[in-house]
């Protein structure tokens, strides 16, 4: 809540002296009209001012007489009133401009909290809200800086673990430390494992690096939802029989027609279930199901596999993360994929959920209802 102006004591004696001053200046301006009557008149007509008032209210009761006198002294006392406000409205623009003076000057941790006229108010008011957006811009940057620095500290760690093995093992074929032909396809097929790792996460940064950035675009097309995950199914059928699993798709309606960017849809939902593939331990199942909604279209990835710790819920879609450091190393995770698919999802106005418990562990995406409604325009 916004604080009166505190006058310090110069300024209250400002006031002071206006009011009292205007009003005694009414009344001085009143003796020397009632003199400048009594003069005039001397002459003229009544002997003096107070007879011309005899003479004029000689058919006036005292009441309206004194009410005459009283309405003046009001009229007095307002207008003494008005310049006092005046001053006052006055200094309130003066500290206004000593808060301004300090907000140029570079200090933004403190909004200007003062009550002032409605009028000028409108404008703290709107200062207010420039300082806002301006801590926030700069919050933003700082956290996008602070979000590159360990951007290119984890992609450090990251390339460095693969590429120390890579020149370890071609050093060794380099400076012929090997006992036989077997021993050299060995190295080179390590070195060559380690490279893919490589190139998986250069090729994940690069995308990563296009859905974050400011100008990023949507390729935008009419698509069937259900269609979609049928596809999605045929595509990944070879892969789950592998696993063990089996795929299953669920959509409600059969049809549903929506917008968006195809491509980068199919990379969302390819992350998905990959994802599932790799750490969906124990997994018999995998339900690919959608929904259409008035308000929205709800898609889900599920697996019935081993849960995730509810401890890593909530870091599942940060970068780099992962669940289990020596798992994700051995299916090859980035730590990526997840916050690719959250920022694609975001670019089409959604968002993505996950839930996990000894039943099923599930990513929820919901796509809100306008990309149905531009569909169908």
């Amino acid at each position: 809540m916004n604080n009166r102006i505190k006058l310090n004591d110069h300024e209250k004696g400002v006031l002071l002296f206006e009011g009292i001053g205007t009003f005694l200046l009414f009344q001085l301006i009143n003796v020397i009209l009632v003199m400048a009557s009594n003069l005039f008149f001397r002459n003229n007509g009544p002997k003096n001012f107070f007879a011309l008032l005899q003479m004029d209210m000689t058919n006036m009761s005292f009441f309206k007489v004194f009410l005459l006198f009283a309405l003046v002294i009001i009229l007095e006392i307002f207008i003494s009133l008005h310049v006092v406000m005046k001053t006052y409205r006055q200094f309130q623009v003066e500290y206004v401009e000593k808060e301004l003076k300090r907000i140029a000057s570079g200090d933004l941790h403190e909004k200007i909290n003062l009550q002032v006229n409605h009028r000028l108010q409108g404008v703290v008011d709107s200062i207010n809200s420039l300082i806002d957006n301006t801590n926030e811009h700069i919050a933003e940057q700082r956290r996008s800086e602070q979000s590159k620095d360990e951007l290119i500290t984890n992609v450090s760690h990251d390339i460095r673990t693969p590429l120390t093995s890579i020149i370890g093992y071609l050093g060794l074929i380099e400076s012929r430390n090997y006992e036989d032909l077997d021993q050299i396809l060995k190295y080179t097929h390590i070195a060559y494992k380690k490279s893919l790792e490589m190139q998986t996460l250069v090729n994940d940064l690069f995308e990563y690096a296009n859905v974050e950035h400011a100008n990023s675009t949507l390729s935008m097309s009419k698509f069937d939802m259900a269609q979609m995950l049928d596809q999605l199914s045929a595509d990944f059928e070879l892969e789950a029989n592998k696993r063990g699993m089996e795929i299953v798709v669920n959509a409600d309606p059969d049809k549903i027609i929506m917008s968006g960017d195809t491509d980068k849809l199919g990379r969302v939902f390819n992350n998905l279930i990959m994802n599932a593939f790799k750490y969906g331990k124990g997994a018999t199942h995998l339900w690919l199901n959608a929904k259409q909604t008035p308000e929205e279209v709800v898609v889900s990835v599920a697996n019935n596999g081993k849960p995730i710790p509810k401890e890593s819920l909530d870091s599942l879609f940060d970068r780099f993360y992962r669940v289990e450091d020596s798992r994700s190393k051995a299916t090859g995770g980035t730590g990526l994929g997840l916050a690719i698919a959250q920022s694609m999802v975001k670019m089409h106005g959604g968002h993505i959920d996950v839930q996990s418990d000894e039943d099923r562990t599930a990513f929820v995406i919901h796509f809100p209802a306008k990309n149905q409604k531009n569909s169908e325009d």
